[in-house]
């Protein structure tokens, strides 16, 4: 089971033409954990939804967590995820979306 982290770092080096499928579902979900809706031209219900910034995190927690599924479900259905945890500082505010990935699907 690999854990994928929405803080930005699997994104640093993107392999265009990825080894298989799996790697090819670990990038795909950590660049919709990684955008903000409205915020990528041609692309603009993709990602998390910006306007939870301010909010609450037990709040924004709740609706992250639905969110997170519903995008990936669309956006990459061959993934198999397992669950959505948060890692939370509660000084600054940053909420990092945790995913563990359980497998992949093969769709033909």
């Amino acid at each position: 089971m690999d854990v994928i982290r929405g803080d930005g770092i699997l994104l640093q080096e993107i392999d265009l033409a990825p080894e298989n499928a799996y790697q090819e579902v670990i990038q795909n979900i950590a660049v919709i954990l990684d955008l903000i809706q409205k915020s990528c031209p041609m692309f603009r219900d993709g990602g998390l939804p910006g306007e939870l910034i301010g909010r609450p995190m037990n709040v924004v927690e709740s609706i992250l967590v639905g969110s997170i599924y519903d995008q990936i479900e669309e956006l990459e259905p061959r993934a198999i995820i397992a669950g959505v945890t948060f890692e939370q500082d509660a000084m600054t505010g940053k909420m990092i979306p945790i995913i563990e990935l359980e497998g992949v699907k093969d769709i033909e």
